[in-house]
């Protein structure tokens, strides 16, 4: 499970899928769902019964539905027995081709020893059950159907899987009336599972080497640079910027050695490059066609993993018992696999010049910043402040200095509106008032 969260979260095959079909779970009524829960997924499972197939291990199936894909799924079948084992859904996703209504899913499994005949016919009238209840329904039968070919009871199912699935045998199918509407891919198995199945391309990133010689040789390259002919071949400073900006990244990738990493979505913490190394010797032999060395490179790619594992348990716990409170939450982020999200920015244009505005209002001269001389000879600072209080003009005490004559009443010709901003009105007499209440 840990394994299908990380390529859910990383892989974008597994992200993106509508389904997502498992056969040989391995699940039984002791596991809840909530162990068994991947984000953006929804379970449908149908676990093996002992009273009914006569085993109490193994088998069982189950579908992951992407929520994005389809909300409106319903099971309408399922069955269980030592031959078979059956789930039929019915899916009406929020898109679907104009000729279908809807799709009904069937998770198969056939065990090894199972009558082969007796679980095709069954599985076959099923199918044609489905056909008359649903006739507007595409019907897609999928999974492990070992030795069974359903094309021999049904011939207008098609069966999309062409490569093998287990060393030389194909035993995973896939069928639908549809001719070509799906193909397979072969890839490395999930987890310990001996079937293969798809998986996304690994993600490549290239990191600059930075050494003292590196840097050294780039200010060389970039002193000895006729910067001026670059000046007057450009028509606009646009230009010229450009044409800088490319000639400087070109000298840094000639001259600055670089050196390229391929990590696999399926990649975990513990995965050293030892593993990485045998994992590759693996690959390689599984090419080849040589089982016994095959089964050699898979047994020493195992015990390699059990012991990173380990000294990766190992370590965590080492981080958690420490004091610091940052290797702490580094290591339970390991483990939970959380990964902020990285904040980008907003394309609003409003908001932009919105902060501009509020950012460059010191800058701008203000308009409101004068000294008038009115009818009374009075003079008037207006001072604008972003923080200042609300509109305040005192009016002269009784006491004014003889020098200063008394101040008209205003008119309705000299009332203008309210400026939008906060203005301090700050008078001549209000000045001496305050120097002479200080000299005094």
């Amino acid at each position: 499970m840990d394994e299908l969260a990380l390529m859910r979260s990383m892989n974008r095959d597994f992200a993106s899928s509508c389904v997502l079909c498992f056969t040989e779970s391995w699940l039984c009524e002791d596991i809840p769902d909530c162990v068994l829960k991947v984000e953006g997924f929804h379970l449908l499972r149908a676990d093996r019964q002992a009273s009914l197939s006569g085993k109490t291990t193994g088998g069982g199936v189950c579908f992951y539905i992407n929520s994005g894909w389809c909300t409106d799924v319903t099971v309408i079948a399922q069955h269980c027995s030592s031959s078979l084992e059956y789930l039929f859904i019915h899916c009406k996703p929020f898109y679907s081709p104009r000729e279908f209504a809807s799709f009904i899913l069937a998770a198969v499994y056939i065990p090894p020893d199972a009558d082969v005949q007796a679980a095709q016919c069954a599985l076959a009238d099923q199918i044609l059950h489905m056909e008359r209840t649903f006739p507007d329904s595409l019907i897609i039968a999928l999974g492990d159907f070992d030795k069974a070919n359903l094309s021999q009871e049904l011939p207008k199912y098609k069966q999309y899987i062409k490569c093998p699935t287990r060393e030389e045998r194909i035993l995973d199918h896939c069928y639908s009336t549809i001719s070509g509407a799906y193909y397979a891919v072969p890839r490395a198995s999930l987890g310990l599972s001996d079937h293969r199945l798809k998986l996304s391309k690994p993600v490549v990133r290239t990191k600059k080497l930075w050494s003292n010689e590196a840097v050294e040789e780039l200010c060389a390259c970039l002193e000895s640079t006729d910067w001026d002919t670059m000046k007057a071949a450009s028509n606009s400073l646009d230009e010229f910027t450009d044409t800088v900006t490319s000639y400087i990244h070109f000298c840094e990738d000639s001259i600055v050695p670089s050196r390229t990493r391929v990590s696999y979505n399926n990649d975990k913490p513990w995965f050293t490059p030892k593993l990485k190394k045998l994992w590759l010797e693996k690959r390689k032999v599984f090419r080849s066609g040589d089982r016994d060395c095959y089964r050699e490179a898979k047994y020493r790619f195992t015990k390699e993993v059990d012991i990173a594992k380990h000294q990766h348990s190992e370590k965590m716990q080492q981080q958690i018992s420490e004091n610091g409170s940052a290797s702490v939450w580094k290591s339970f982020r390991n483990i939970t696999n959380y990964k902020p999200k990285t904040p980008h920015s907003t394309d609003e244009l409003l908001l932009a010049n919105t902060l501009n505005d509020f950012y460059c209002r010191f800058h701008e001269p203000s308009s409101s910043l004068h000294t008038s001389n009115g009818p009374n000879n009075r003079d008037t600072l207006d001072t604008h402040s972003p923080t200042s209080p609300p509109s305040i003009e005192p009016s002269p005490s009784s006491n004014t200095s003889p020098t200063t004559p008394p101040s008209t009443p205003h008119t309705k010709e000299d009332f203008t509106p309210p400026s939008p901003t906060t203005t301090l009105h700050i008078h001549e007499a209000d000045v001496r008032k305050q120097f002479k209440s200080l000299n005094a």
